[in-house]
């Protein structure tokens, strides 16, 4: 008698903790994404992969983006297809409020790291103040990214010597690939 009591509980406790239980295990449909305003000029590369030609001839420059957190951040993954040793890294892109400016910051696999801004000026996201730091030592940064249509953007970038004087290492025309992370 008192099992038939257990089992009748244990059954009873069953129906109502099923639908709790796979409430729990349903997916929940993905949160929106509300991108800030600040961010929206970057808008178009989110979901899409983007490759272009490095100067010498044997190695692609990939990035490819998504946002996360809801769209208040655009992450970024970076690799050159073709270096030896192998490189990359991972970008997050934010609004500062504090500093009222769009920031970033990478993370290169060779220990490296870069902090810097973004800027629209006459259609174009420039990156005017970059500062990395890597095994090689610490180098400034510009560079300007300008789109040319829903598929393709153009991206120069130029390094400052430790002469003072600013070297071109990127001048190349990227095209959209599929995401494909």
């Amino acid at each position: 008698m008192l099992m038939n009591r257990i089992a009748k509980c244990a059954i009873g406790f069953a129906f109502l903790a099923a639908p709790a239980i796979a409430m729990a295990q349903t997916p929940s449909a993905p949160s929106p994404i509300t991108v800030p305003d600040e961010l929206k000029h970057m808008a178009f590369l989110a979901g899409s992969c983007w490759q272009g030609p490095f100067p010498d001839g044997k190695s692609i420059d990939s990035h490819c983006y998504k946002w996360f957190q809801r769209g208040r951040y655009l992450r970024e993954r970076h690799e050159v297809i073709g270096s030896n040793p192998p490189y990359g890294g991972e970008t997050t892109f934010y609004w500062d409020h504090d500093a009222k400016a769009v920031r970033y910051i990478y993370w290169a696999n060779n220990g490296g790291y870069a902090t810097g801004s973004s800027i629209i000026e006459n259609g174009a996201v420039k990156y005017p103040d970059e500062r990395y730091i890597g095994p090689d030592g610490e180098f400034l940064v510009r560079a300007e990214m300008k789109q040319i249509d829903d598929n393709s953007y153009t991206m120069r970038a130029d390094m400052k010597g430790k002469d003072g004087k600013w070297v071109e290492f990127v001048n190349a025309t990227y095209t959209r690939k599929p995401l494909n992370w």
